[in-house]
């Protein structure tokens, strides 16, 4: 299973009622799936879950003169500036979610971002070999997907494919989502972005600072 959207986008895990989206039984709640690709299959598996058990505490948040808070997560490896008032939750698989605050025309939450770190199977595979992977992955899990934009990135520094697009999630809502990931050493880095299509914009800005100021830091 690689970068399945079921897995990633309807079980990003943002744990409000505007997604719907809550912890599966087996507590997979992961953005991306990572192994070894086969020679029989020639199927890209890219990623494997960690445990929770890797964590060794809870990070803190830091402020900073920017009317941002910093999450610094030494387990996950990552830093990354997220704006005062967002909360952000740790999850099992790896997953650590940041929501937008609630509006006050609305008792949901409007957008959110995730960011998941797995442990590759193989420093062997390829960004190109995913970034394949990932589309066709999208396409057949969901009928209604459309790929609004696929670009060459950066990422903390290092080279990123992102992805625009829109499906339905498991709730049957439409949304609007950007996914950019990165390879580095036995790592995968992904964050996702997902919003309400008609509040995708307005948090854009703000989901572009907090990547910009994403940091692998081990």
């Amino acid at each position: 299973m690689c970068f399945p959207l079921m897995n990633e986008y309807e079980c990003f895990t943002y744990c409000c009622s505007m997604f719907k989206l809550v912890r599966h039984h087996n507590d997979t709640m992961i953005l991306v799936s990572l192994s070894l690709i086969t020679s029989s299959t020639c199927v890209i598996m890219l990623y494997s879950v960690l445990q929770v058990s890797a964590f060794l505490g809870l990070p803190s948040p830091t402020a900073n003169n920017n009317n941002f808070l910093t999450y610094q997560d030494s387990a996950l490896g990552i830093k990354i500036d997220y704006p005062v008032g967002w909360t952000h939750e740790l999850h099992p698989g790896s997953l650590v979610t940041f929501l937008a605050s609630l509006e006050s025309d609305s008792n949901t939450y409007p957008a959110g971002l995730g960011i998941t770190i797995k442990q590759l199977g193989s420093k062997h595979t390829s960004l190109n070999e995913v970034t394949k992977v990932q589309i066709k992955n999208l396409t057949q899990s969901h009928p209604d997907f459309r790929l609004i934009e696929s670009t060459n990135s950066i990422l903390a520094g290092n080279i990123a494919h992102k992805i625009v697009f829109s499906a339905t999630d498991n709730m049957k809502h439409e949304r609007t989502a950007m996914q950019i990931w990165t390879l580095k050493g036995n790592k995968g880095q992904l964050i996702t972005y997902k919003a309400e299509p008609g509040k995708y914009s307005k948090y854009l800005p703000t989901v572009q600072k907090m990547i910009e100021s994403f940091q692998i830091i081990r």
